[in-house]
């Protein structure tokens, strides 16, 4: 049993390394290429308009590293629990989370399941009565 828990853990690393790389190649594209083509098309605004355009687009950049950099945090966080050996693990029922549920979000907190059921509580109306 130790041995199929040090190889998940590796797979684990495997899996997050592989999006981390990922998603920080995505940042540099969008911080750097995506900007220089951006002011290149907008080096003088011309009007009104083409000083909105460049604001929208610039907002949505930022938006968008935001949204990369919390990942990348949530990325650490799981690192973390892998140099730890509790990666993997969902946090409220305490059963390991299925690998293939962690390729695709590798810094998953939660089970499938359990995840449902914290999206639905998250989610549900608040009672006025």
């Amino acid at each position: 049993m130790p041995d199929q828990d040090t190889s998940r853990q590796a797979r684990l690393r495997n899996i997050l390394r592989e999006e981390k790389q990922r998603l920080w190649s995505e940042l540099r594209d969008e911080l750097f290429r995506n900007q220089e083509k951006l002011n290149s098309q907008f080096d003088i605004p011309q009007d009104i308009g083409d000083m909105s355009m460049l604001d929208v687009l610039s907002d949505t950049g930022i938006a968008l590293a935001d949204i990369m950099r919390e990942r990348l945090t949530r990325m650490e966080e799981a690192e973390k629990k892998i140099n730890a050996g509790t990666a993997g693990i969902c946090e409220d029922c305490g059963e390991e989370i299925d690998e293939d549920r962690l390729r695709v979000s590798p810094y998953a907190i939660r089970c499938v399941d359990c995840q449902e059921k914290h999206e639905v509580s998250s989610f549900r109306p608040k009672s006025t009565i």
